[in-house]
């Protein structure tokens, strides 16, 4: 099992389980790595600012790709969180009501009780609770902006990563897991596998377009939520081969985000 922790400005807000690593994506190095094991990001890009600018926390999975596709030796699961955000089945933090499976907790809070290692638990998967949003793309019209979702769902059809049938069960999927295959625990070659199908639209968009509004500091991260919806459609596409329709409760844990004014801060 390898930790991966994406983090943009500061360190995790949590104390992170020993022998995770940081994938930084930031020009300047933290400045203090405390003991952890730091991989700068941006030495795998040329133009890793442009990049990030369009692809937000999304840059950070790419680098954990390219770091775990370069190993010899593969671990055969790897856990991918975010700097203020991680999965627990502990009871940490206070439900938040307009986020449905996340609780928010204190610096304090997450110091008493510490995020648990996701290595003690024996399934390949351990992802946030699924969302019932009904219907997906009218749910991303009322978050954001539709033309944005048509264009990443067209691309994913140009790079095979759909087919044109595929892309009306993606339009009318109705369950969201929360990050995609972007926060949580996964097996390792599958997850590959899986990541790989959703640089090429990602990348094919951010050559192509600019997001509907790119200067809202939200709805510039087009891309991101794009690739979260199709990263949780193909992960529900495989853990019903798994297990069938009816998915069992020990595959999925809470989302909790680190937050000392008890408020949800959307942005990467």
């Amino acid at each position: 099992m390898t930790i991966f922790i994406v983090c943009h400005k500061d360190l995790p807000s949590y104390p992170p389980p020993e022998g995770a690593k940081i994938i930084w994506l930031n020009s300047k190095p933290p400045l203090e790595n405390k003991g952890m094991d730091v991989i700068a990001g941006y030495d795998f890009f040329s133009e890793p600012e442009v990049l990030h600018a369009k692809l937000s926390g999304s840059l950070g999975t790419l680098v954990v790709a390219k770091v775990v596709s370069e190993e010899t030796v593969k671990p055969r699961n790897i856990t991918i969180w975010q700097y203020r955000k991680f999965l627990t089945r502990l009871k940490i933090g206070t439900p938040y009501p307009e986020y449905p499976g996340m609780n928010i907790a204190t610096s304090e809070e997450v110091e008493i009780t510490r995020p648990e290692n996701p290595a003690i638990f024996s399934e390949g998967f351990f992802l946030p609770r699924p969302l019932n949003l009904h219907n997906i793309s009218y749910h991303y019209a009322g978050c954001h902006n539709i033309v944005d979702f048509f264009r990443y769902t067209a691309f994913s059809v140009e790079a095979n990563t759909l087919t044109q049938a595929e892309a009306l069960h993606f339009f009318n999927s109705g369950t969201l897991v929360p990050g995609g295959i972007e926060l949580g625990t996964y097996p390792t070659d599958w997850w590959l596998d899986t990541f790989v199908r959703l640089v090429a639209p990602s990348l094919e968009f951010a050559k192509r377009y600019q997001p509907f509004q790119a200067e809202d500091p939200v709805q510039k991260r087009a891309i991101s939520f794009c690739q979260e919806r199709l990263g949780s459609y193909l992960l529900i596409k495989r853990l019903a081969e798994l297990y069938g329709n009816n998915l069992p409760g020990f595959l999925f844990g809470d989302m909790a985000t680190v937050s000392n004014d008890g408020v949800y801060k959307t942005g990467v």
